[in-house]
This record gives C-alpha cells, sequence and structure tokens, in this order.
C-alpha cells in the first residue's frame, strides 16, 4: 500500500513539473499560454481558417507529451526485487550444544572391566546428577489489582444559537430590455449575442456579422461611456488577434451628449430600423461558413471572459 502511495505522488509531481515545464516553453517560444482557453479557441480559429501555423509548434507538442509518458513508465514500471543469495542460518536450525562428557581414560586393550557394585549403581541411577545450581520458580503473587479510577467525562457545554440577522443583499437593479433592438438586427441578418457588462457599463445589444463585423449598443448613456467600453474590447482583441482585424461598429439611442462622429446616435428605435434597413448584413458565402463559425465561437468565448472581469 505504501508503494502505491508513493508511485501515486511521484506520478503528480512529475505531471506538476513536466507541464509547468512547458508552460515556460511555451510562454518563452510561442507566446502562447496553455492555461489560457481563449489562446486555444485562437488556435482552433486559426486551425479553421487554414492560417499557417509554425510546425515547431506541434513538435514541442508532442515531444512533452512523450516526455511525461516516458517519464511515468519508468516512474511505474515493476523493479525486480533483489534475491538475498547468503544463506541465513535461522536460530531452529543451529544444533543445540551438547553438555561436555567427561574425559575417559581409554582402558587397556587385555584388561577386564572393572566390575561395579550393584549397590553403587544403584547409588549413582538413585542420586540424581548435579550438573549446576538448581533454579526453582518464585511462587506466583496473587496480587489483586486495584480498578483504576475512572475521570470523569466532562460534559460539553450546550451552546445556545444565536439568532442571525439577515443581510440585505445589494442587488444591481435590472436593466430594461429592448426587444426590438433585437428585433432590427434579426431583420437586417445580423447574429444576436448575449450582451454582456463591460466595466461599469451595460450593453444592450451584441451583434455579429460577415467580415469580422461586430455591432454594440446602448440606450441612454453618454457616447463617451460606450467609447471607453468598445476601447477594452478592441485591447483584448489586439492581445489574442495579430492578423485579424475586427470591424466594431457603436450606436446609443437617446444619448445625453452629442458624441464625436466614432459611435452613432439615433433618437429612437424607429430612426435606428431606417438605418439598418440600409445597412443589411451581406450574405455569408458558401466557402466561408467555417471562418464565420469560429469567429462566432471566439466572439462568445471573449463575451465569456469580458462578464468574469
Amino acid at each position: 500500500m505504501k508503494n502505491k502511495l508513493d508511485n501515486i505522488l511521484l506520478s503528480i509531481l512529475w505531471l506538476l513539473a513536466t507541464t509547468l515545464a512547458a508552460c515556460f516553453w511555451f510562454n518563452t517560444k510561442y507566446g502562447f499560454n496553455i492555461f489560457s482557453s481563449a489562446h486555444w479557441q485562437h488556435l482552433a480559429y486559426m486551425q479553421a481558417a487554414q492560417n499557417p501555423v509554425k510546425p515547431e509548434f506541434y513538435i514541442s507538442v508532442v515531444i512533452c507529451v512523450i516526455i511525461m509518458m516516458v517519464g511515468l513508465h519508468v516512474l511505474l514500471r515493476p523493479r525486480p526485487r533483489k534475491q538475498n543469495t547468503k544463506q541465513t542460518i535461522h536460530p531452529a536450525s543451529q544444533p543445540l550444544h551438547t553438555p561436555l562428557q567427561p574425559n575417559r581414560v581409554p582402558e587397556p586393550a587385555f584388561t577386564q572391566p572393572k566390575q561395579v557394585p550393584d549397590t553403587t549403581v544403584k547409588n549413582e541411577t538413585n542420586m540424581p546428577v548435579n550438573n549446576g545450581p538448581e533454579l526453582s520458580r518464585p511462587p506466583r503473587l496473587n496480587i489483586i489489582t486495584a480498578p483504576a479510577l475512572q475521570r470523569p467525562i466532562p460534559t460539553p457545554a450546550v451552546q445556545q444559537p444565536q439568532p442571525t440577522i439577515a443581510q440585505p443583499t445589494l442587488s444591481a437593479p435590472p436593466q430594461p430590455e429592448w426587444p426590438e433592438i433585437t428585433q432590427i438586427f434579426e431583420s437586417a441578418g445580423y447574429v444576436i449575442k448575449p450582451a454582456p457588462r463591460i466595466g461599469n457599463l451595460q450593453t444592450t445589444l451584441f451583434a455579429i456579422g460577415t467580415n469580422e463585423t461586430l455591432w454594440v449598443g446602448a440606450v441612454g448613456v453618454p457616447t463617451t461611456s460606450l467609447q471607453t467600453s468598445i476601447d477594452a474590447l478592441t485591447d483584448i482583441f489586439h492581445d489574442t488577434l495579430d492578423d485579424i482585424e475586427i470591424n466594431v461598429h457603436g450606436f446609443v439611442i437617446s444619448a445625453p451628449d452629442a458624441g464625436n462622429g466614432t459611435i452613432l446616435t439615433f433618437e429612437t428605435p424607429s430612426d435606428l430600423r431606417a438605418y439598418m434597413s440600409q445597412h443589411p448584413n451581406p450574405p455569408i458565402p458558401d466557402n466561408d461558413e467555417g471562418n464565420f463559425d469560429a469567429f462566432s465561437a471566439y466572439i462568445s468565448t471573449v463575451i465569456e471572459y469580458i462578464s468574469k472581469i
């Protein structure tokens, strides 16, 4: 059982060491974080778009996996036990020491043995041989053991339950929904995504289209706040994408400020409908469906990431 536990701990230690080494190698060599889901999504997007990837990247992945497997094989393979060739002599197999026999004087060849009287023989047989001082076992003492004093078991003090005061939970005020805005973009051929909260701004619309187009909309907020959120999105795109440019368009309905020209402003949803009817989403080409699916998966990953910040 101890050997199995040691093997498990050694295997975990080996996997952690090789994983950290692989993470350091890919971060240093390729700027790729193996613990980032956004980087894996970007790699899948590049493979789906048939963008060139360095062959050394795949070779490094294969070498890391081979090193992990070989190390586990070396740690977990059964080792032959060393057989002890030395013969161990057990105490039971050792011959007992025989008592020393008295030295007998050899008798002459032609002399007759002396006749020993019967009384002498009888005396020798009746008398015990005194080989040493006799050890007698002392009589067993009948001592009555006194019963052990039992310590009184302390009774745990019963704690009175203290009344708990319910803390008021602070919840963010619910954002009003605008199904009319969602219906406008669906009619224009765009794909609707969940509208995330970017910093302190809760967006109202997130929609994607062909040619890596992204629409971000809000209602009743300053255009400067929406521009700050779009800048944060653009920074994420630049950090995770190298050669792909995403066209981000923003609009605000009932904005309290005039705007700076980069953010579209509309007085009512009807004005937005009139504008989007003139700018519908172009149809997806037949040979570009895989790229659009990869772009949609990438935007979903960005929405999950920015919602946790």
